[in-house]
C-alpha cells in the first residue's frame, strides 16, 4: 500500500505539471524520487519471475535462456517495451486502448485496493477476436491489489476506463536482448513426439505472488 501511495503522489504531481487528466504513464525511475520505492518495484518483479522459473521452468527456458535475474530493472540481457517499467496511474475516464505489447512476458501488477476506484481491469481479447477494437473483450479481468497478470506479447488487451477514484499500475514488458521474443531459445525446444505440461495450482500461484 506504501508503494500505491507514492505512485498516487508522484501521479499528482505530474498531472499538475503537465495538465494531464485521465491516465498518468510514466517509468518508475523517472516517477520516484525515493529509491525505496525503486527497489520495492524491482522486488516485486524478481516475485513475478521467480513464479514463473519456479512453476513453469521450461516456459521460462524458452522464454529467456540462460539469463539471471539478479535484478530485473538493471538487467543488460533485458530489453522492455518503451517507457518500461513503468506505473500507470488512471483517474476518471483515463484507459489504455487494446494493443500487443510484442515481448516475450508481461507483468502487470495491481497495486489498488478494489475499493479506491469503480470500473477499471484488465480486458482481454480472444486471438480470433484480434485487434477489433469494436468487439467486446472475452473477459476483464479486475485483480485484487498485489496480484499480478503474467502473459506473452501476442495477447490483446486493454486498461479499461476508470468511473471513479484512481488504479495504480506496475507494468513490465520484456524479451531477451538481441532475440526474437516469438522463437523458443533453442536449447528450450521440446520433442513434439514427448508432449510436456506444468501446471500451477491456484493456492501455489497466490503463494508465489502474495505481497
Amino acid at each position: 500500500r506504501s508503494l500505491c501511495a507514492a505512485a498516487s503522489a508522484a501521479a499528482k504531481r505530474v498531472r499538475r505539471a503537465d495538465c494531464l487528466i485521465g491516465l498518468v504513464r510514466a517509468p518508475i525511475v523517472d516517477l520516484f524520487d525515493s529509491q525505496s520505492d525503486i527497489d520495492a518495484c524491482e522486488a516485486l518483479l524478481q516475485r513475478c519471475v521467480s513464479f514463473v522459473q519456479a512453476q513453469l521452468p521450461s516456459l521460462a527456458k524458452a522464454l529467456f535462456g540462460e539469463v539471471s535475474f539478479e535484478t530485473v530493472l538493471r538487467n543488460s540481457d533485458l530489453v522492455f517495451s518503451p517507457g518500461e517499467p513503468a506505473l500507470n496511474v488512471y483517474t476518471q475516464d483515463g484507459c489504455f486502448t487494446p494493443h500487443e505489447d510484442e515481448q516475450s512476458l508481461t507483468c502487470l501488477l495491481n497495486l489498488s485496493d478494489a475499493g479506491s476506484y469503480d470500473g477499471g481491469g484488465t480486458a482481454f481479447w480472444s486471438s480470433r477476436e484480434g485487434l477489433a477494437v469494436a468487439t467486446p473483450p472475452s473477459v476483464v479481468l479486475r485483480t485484487p491489489a498485489g496480484t499480478a497478470l503474467l502473459f506473452g506479447g501476442t495477447v490483446t488487451h486493454a486498461g479499461q476506463p476508470i468511473r471513479r477514484g484512481e488504479r495504480c499500475v506496475l507494468v513490465a514488458s520484456f524479451s531477451t536482448a538481441g532475440h526474437d521474443c516469438f522463437v523458443p531459445h533453442g536449447e528450450a525446444l521440446l520433442d513434439a513426439s514427448e508432449p510436456r505440461t506444468e501446471e500451477c495450482s491456484l493456492d501455489a500461484l497466490c503463494a508465489a505472488l502474495a505481497l
